[in-house]
């Protein structure tokens, strides 16, 4: 990845011609989806513009949010004045949200929280910092997730993902102006290092979210994930792994680094099912979630509850994860 004064030159520029490009010419866009969808008596084509234009439309916008309260800041010198802060962050809040909003009024899909939530949801709505385990089974289900902590909660989530996605300009540039933790993962110690001091800063409201699982649910995933544990002589964690069909096993040493450097902080673990699994662009068009009911449920872990060392950690995150397996299963609905 290359570094963030040679790649953002490049990314906010091609990014800001491609969302005026796409925005100018959405008319023709449009009609030639809706010839598609005529010809091959598949909706999906003008489905998927619609929702791809809502992207470009909340880019644009974000990208020239973030260069007015750049400004703002005194050309970036007051970056971290509380005031710019909660600007950045009413501007994510409003860019997720009108992506999750499109994508759940194009495609009909509802959103459905299961009961037996009550006790995460109270903790949620606290004041305190947060520490946010959640299953990973799709780009579009990381979205909903982000969106319901923020407008739905009113949390401020600091979300711990790859550098990769910071080749969208928007994300970049929001990411490294809150306590977000974008990893580098050729470098481990780097990773566990960023996500302490990410977790370390959670202040009122603010919740960090973790994917334990490390990338994106899929069949050969799992296969794959299981044969590196048998590789490197994690026989235990293997076993747990092949005894979860829906999951992927779960990699503690995230976890470990942020529970090490917030000890105050409870644990939510959230789990929701329903758009199917995708994790590449083929994936998600032939398995678009038109329709679906996306479910959703969260289980608080007091911080009393959990283990202080290495082993016990590892036990308690995959009991949980086996559980989480167990719902997904249990809710008898694709992925």
């Amino acid at each position: 990845m290359p570094p963030r004064m040679l790649r953002r030159p490049v990314t906010i520029t091609v990014w800001l011609i491609v969302s005026v490009v796409v925005l100018a010419i959405s008319p023709l866009l449009l009609a030639i989806a809706e010839l598609v969808a005529a010809l091959r008596r598949d909706r999906r084509a003008p489905l998927v513009t619609r929702v791809v234009m809502a992207y470009f439309a909340r880019e644009l916008t974000t990208l020239a949010g973030c260069g007015m309260v750049w400004l703002l800041a005194g050309c970036g010198l007051l970056m971290r004045r509380p005031r710019i802060q909660e600007l950045h962050w009413r501007l994510l809040r409003w860019f997720v949200g009108g992506i999750a909003r499109s994508a759940l009024e194009t495609l009909d899909i509802k959103v459905l929280e299961s009961s037996g939530s009550e006790q995460a949801d109270a903790a949620l709505r606290s004041e305190g910092p947060l520490l946010v385990l959640a299953r990973h089974a799709g780009p579009g289900d990381t979205v909903l997730v982000i969106d319901r902590l923020l407008s739905h909660f009113g949390r401020r989530p600091s979300v711990v993902f790859k550098e990769t996605l910071a080749l969208d300009p928007s994300v970049d540039l929001i990411a490294h102006r809150l306590p977000h933790a974008v990893l580098d993962t050729d470098d481990r110690a780097e990773c566990e290092r960023r996500i302490a001091r990410t977790a370390a800063v959670l202040g009122d409201r603010g919740a960090l979210l973790i994917f334990p699982e490390g990338g994106n649910f899929t069949p050969e995933r799992r296969r794959g994930a299981l044969r590196s544990l048998m590789r490197r002589g994690e026989r235990a964690a293997a076993e747990a792994g092949k005894r979860m069909e829906h999951v992927l096993p779960p990699r503690p040493l995230g976890t470990l680094s942020a529970l090490a450097a917030n000890p105050d902080a409870d644990v939510i673990f959230a789990a929701h099912t329903g758009l199917g699994v995708a994790a590449y662009p083929r994936e998600i068009w032939r398995n678009l979630p038109v329709g679906r009911t996306f479910r959703t449920r969260m289980w608080l872990a007091r911080r009393a509850e959990i283990p202080t060392d290495e082993d016990g950690v590892a036990a308690w995150l995959n009991g949980w994860w086996s559980h989480i397996d167990d719902w997904i299963d249990a809710c008898g609905q694709e992925e």
